[in-house]
C-alpha cells in the first residue's frame, strides 16, 4: 500500500470515528436517564471506529446527515413582572396627592407670601420620608444646598421686592433640582463640572413626566391583589356600600332635625345659597391644577427614591469629556503670553488714566464734570471685567505647561491682568457712586454695584488658581454665587435705596419722590418722615401715597399671603 493510500484510509477512519463520537453525544442528550437505564459492564460489547455497537443498548448507525441534531433552545422573552407595592409607595400617593391639595390651597388666587416656605417645607417632608434608605450622607454640598433653599424661600415672609420674588423662584427651583439629586446620589456628574447643567435640566422635566402613568400602575395593582379572594370584601368597598346607604338616612335625619330646632333649620336652608355660589368651573381649574401637582410630585420623588440616574456616564460615555486637565491644554504657551503681555500693557496705561484724572489730583479736564464723566463707563468697565475673567479662566486650563521660566513669566502675566481689573472694577465702583450722588439712587444701581462686588470675589479666587494649580475655578465659583445671591436677599435693599434717598435730599435738596411709588412697603417709614417735610409738595405726594399703600393694607388679605414687611407697614399706618 503506498503512503497516499494510508493516509487516505487514515482520513476515512477519523471522520468515522467523529460521526459516532457525534452519535454517542446525540444518544446522550436525547435519551433521558431513568431506571431502566444500566451501566456499562463486562457484557457490553467494546465500540470503536470500526465496531458496531449490538444489544439491547444499541441503536443502529445513520448517516451523518440523517441523525437527530439535538434541539437548541430558544431565546426566553422576558416576562414582565407585576408591579410590587410597597408601604412607602401607597404612603408617596397619598402623599404626593395631599401635595398636590396643598398647592391649590397655598397659590390658587392667591398672593405668595408664608406659603412660600410652608410649600418647600412639605416637599422636603414627602421627599426625605419616601427617599431616606437612599440619602447620601457624605454629600456635604448637598445638604449645605439646604441653607440657601429655606433662606431664599423666608425672602418671601420676610421681604416684598418685586424683583428678587421672581429671581427667587427661579432661583429655588434651580437649587432645589441640585440639592435633591445630590443628597440622592442620582447626579451622573460632579456639581463643579459642566455635565451638572443639562443632568439638571433633564432632572427637572425628565423625572417630572417619566414616571407619570406609575399611579395608575400602583393602582391597578392595588385593586388586583384586593380582588384575588372574591369571597371577601375589601375594606375599601365596604366603606362605598356604607357611604351609599348612609346618604338617604342622613337626608331624612336632616330634614326630621331641621323641623324640629328653628335655628338649625335656617342653616339648613342656606345650604342652596352655598350649592349656588359653588364655580363648577373654578373647581375644575383647581382639580387640574392640583391633579397636575399630584403628577408631576409623585413622578420626581419616585425616580429620586429609586436612585435612578438619567444619563450614563459609566465608561466615560456621557456628554462631557473625560480628559484630564493635561489632556485638555492645548494652547500655545507663546502665543498666550503675547497676546497677554500686549493686553497688560494697554491695561497698565488706562489704569494710569485712572489714577491722574479720577483719583489724583489733577482732577478731570475742563469743562467736564464727575457727573458726566461718571455717566457713561461703568457699564463698559463691568463688560471688560467679565471678558478678562473669560479669558483668564480659559487661558488658566487650556493652555500648555512651559518650562519654569515660561510658567514664572506666564503667572506674572496673569497677576498683572487681575490687579488691573481690580482698578478697573474700582473706577467703574466709583464712577457709579458719583453717579448715584447726582441722579439719586435705584435698584439697577445698587445691584450694579454689588455685582461689582461680587466680581471683586471672583477675581481674587482667580489669583489664587494662578498661583496653586491645585485650586479650581468652578467649585468655589458656584459656592461664592450661590452665597451672594443669598447675602443680597437679606440687605432689604428697598428699605436702603429709601434711606440712601433721603439722605442725599438733606444733603442736596435734590429727590425723586416718585420712585418712591415704585418701592415694595419697606419704604413706608422713609415715606412717612417725607409726609412731614417742609416742602409742602413733597410732602404732598408722601402723604398721597402712604394713603394709596394705607388702602392696600386696610384690604383683608388671605393668611398665604402674609409678610412681615407688610405687617410692619400696616402697625405704621392702621394704628
Amino acid at each position: 500500500m503506498t503512503e497516499d493510500n494510508r493516509n487516505v484510509n487514515s482520513v476515512e477512519t477519523q471522520s468515522e470515528s467523529e460521526r459516532g463520537t457525534t452519535a454517542d453525544i446525540n444518544k446522550q442528550m436525547t435519551q433521558p436517564e431513568g431506571p431502566n437505564t444500566q451501566p456499562e459492564g463486562p457484557n457490553t460489547p467494546p465500540e470503536g471506529p470500526d465496531t458496531q455497537p449490538q444489544g439491547l443498548y444499541t441503536q443502529p448507525q445513520v448517516p451523518y446527515s440523517q441523525q437527530q441534531r439535538p434541539l437548541y433552545r430558544q431565546p426566553q422573552v422576558p416576562v414582565k413582572q407585576p408591579l410590587v407595592v410597597t408601604s412607602a409607595d401607597k404612603l408617596l400617593l397619598a402623599g404626593a396627592l395631599l401635595f398636590g391639595t396643598l398647592f391649590v390651597w397655598l397659590f390658587f388666587d392667591k398672593h405668595i407670601g408664608i406659603s412660600i416656605p410652608l410649600f418647600i417645607i412639605a416637599f422636603y417632608s414627602l421627599l426625605f420620608t419616601y427617599a431616606r434608605p437612599v440619602l447620601k450622607k457624605e454629600a456635604r454640598f448637598g445638604w449645605f444646598l439646604c441653607l440657601p433653599v429655606l433662606m431664599l424661600s423666608l425672602t418671601f415672609l420676610f421681604f416684598r421686592n418685586g424683583t428678587l420674588m421672581v429671581l427667587n423662584v427661579l432661583a429655588l427651583m434651580l437649587l432645589i433640582v441640585l440639592q435633591t439629586m445630590l443628597v440622592t446620589g442620582v447626579n451622573s456628574y460632579k456639581w463643579y463640572s459642566p455635565g451638572i447643567m443639562p443632568d439638571m435640566f433633564l432632572s427637572m422635566f425628565g423625572r417630572s413626566l417619566i414616571h407619570i402613568p406609575k399611579p395608575f400602575a400602583i393602582l391597578s395593582s392595588m385593586a388586583r391583589n384586593r380582588t384575588e379572594n372574591t369571597r371577601k370584601r375589601s375594606v375599601g368597598s365596604r366603606v362605598l356600600i356604607g357611604l351609599v346607604i348612609s346618604v338617604p338616612v342622613v337626608l331624612v335625619l336632616l330634614l326630621i332635625l331641621a323641623s324640629a330646632d328653628m335655628v338649625f333649620g335656617k342653616i339648613v336652608e342656606r345650604l342652596p345659597e352655598f350649592l349656588e355660589s359653588l364655580s363648577f368651573s373654578e373647581l375644575f381649574s383647581r382639580t387640574i391644577i392640583a391633579l397636575f401637582i399630584f403628577f408631576i410630585s409623585f413622578s420626581y420623588i419616585w425616580s429620586l427614591g429609586h436612585g435612578e440616574k438619567l444619563i450614563d456616564n459609566r465608561n466615560g460615555t456621557g456628554l462631557v469629556s473625560t480628559k484630564t486637565p493635561e489632556e485638555k491644554r492645548f494652547w500655545d504657551p507663546v502665543i498666550l503670553t503675547t497676546v497677554t503681555a500686549a493686553v497688560d500693557i494697554l491695561y497698565i496705561f488706562f489704569v494710569f488714566i485712572q489714577f491722574t484724572y479720577l483719583f489724583g489730583k489733577y482732577g478731570l479736564p475742563e469743562g467736564l464734570t464727575y457727573s458726566e464723566y461718571a455717566r457713561n463707563g461703568f457699564s463698559e468697565l463691568v463688560f471688560v471685567s467679565l471678558l478678562n475673567m473669560g479669558m483668564l479662566a480659559m487661558t488658566l486650563t487650556y493652555t500648555k505647561k512651559m518650562n519654569k521660566a515660561g510658567d514664572r513669566v506666564f503667572r506674572l502675566l496673569n497677576t498683572i491682568m487681575i490687579c488691573c481689573t481690580f482698578i478697573m472694577l474700582l473706577s467703574a465702583y466709583y464712577r457709579m457712586t458719583l453717579y448715584e450722588a447726582a441722579y439719586g439712587f435705584t435698584f439697577l444701581r445698587i445691584m450694579t454695584q454689588a455685582f461689582m462686588i461680587f466680581l471683586f470675589v471672583l477675581f481674587v479666587i482667580t489669583m489664587a488658581r494662578v498661583w496653586n494649580d491645585r485650586i479650581p475655578l468652578l467649585k468655589p465659583y458656584i459656592a461664592a454665587a450661590v452665597i451672594a445671591f443669598t447675602v443680597i436677599n437679606y440687605i432689604n435693599v428697598d428699605g436702603m435705596i429709601a434711606r440712601k434717598n433721603i439722605e442725599r435730599y438733606y444733603e442736596t435738596g435734590k429727590i425723586d419722590i416718585y420712585y418712591f411709588d415704585s418701592l415694595s412697603n419697606a419704604a413706608v417709614r422713609e415715606l412717612k418722615m417725607l409726609s412731614e417735610d417742609k416742602d409742602p409738595e413733597i410732602a404732598s405726594l408722601a402723604q398721597g401715597m402712604l394713603e394709596s399703600r394705607k388702602n392696600k393694607l386696610a384690604e383683608k388679605s388671605e393668611w398665604q399671603a402674609f409678610n412681615l414687611t407688610d405687617y410692619y407697614a400696616g402697625r405704621v399706618l392702621l394704628k
